[in-house]
C-alpha cells in the first residue's frame, strides 16, 4: 500500500522510500523504512498530514504515492505500544 491510501487515523510502518535528493530530506525528518507514523489528515488531490511521535509532516501527493508503507492488517500484528494498566 501507498501512503496516499491510509486513512486519518490509520497507523502503518514506513516500508520504502523513493531514492536520491527525496529520501535524504526524508531521512533528516527522521522518516525511514521502519517508522511508524499515523494518518492525521488527508486532503484530496492535496497533501497527507501524518504523525511521528509529537511531529506532524505534511507530504505532497504525488511524493506520497511513491512511498510504500505496511498497515496492521498487512502485518497481522499491532504497531506500537499497547495500553498498560496500573495496578
Amino acid at each position: 500500500m501507498t501512503l496516499n491510501k491510509l486513512q486519518p487515523g490509520q497507523r502503518a510502518t514506513l516500508q520504502d522510500l523513493p531514492q536520491g535528493l527525496v529520501r535524504i530530506q526524508a531521512v533528516r525528518l527522521g522518516l525511514m523504512p521502519g517508522t511508524e507514523i499515523t494518518c492525521v489528515f488527508r486532503v484530496n488531490r492535496g497533501p497527507v498530514i501524518i504523525s511521528k511521535n509529537l511531529q506532524q509532516i505534511a507530504i505532497g501527493q504525488e511524493l506520497a504515492r511513491q512511498i510504500t508503507v505496511n498497515t496492521q492488517a498487512e502485518e497481522g500484528k499491532a504497531v506500537g505500544k499497547t495500553a498498560e494498566r496500573w495496578n
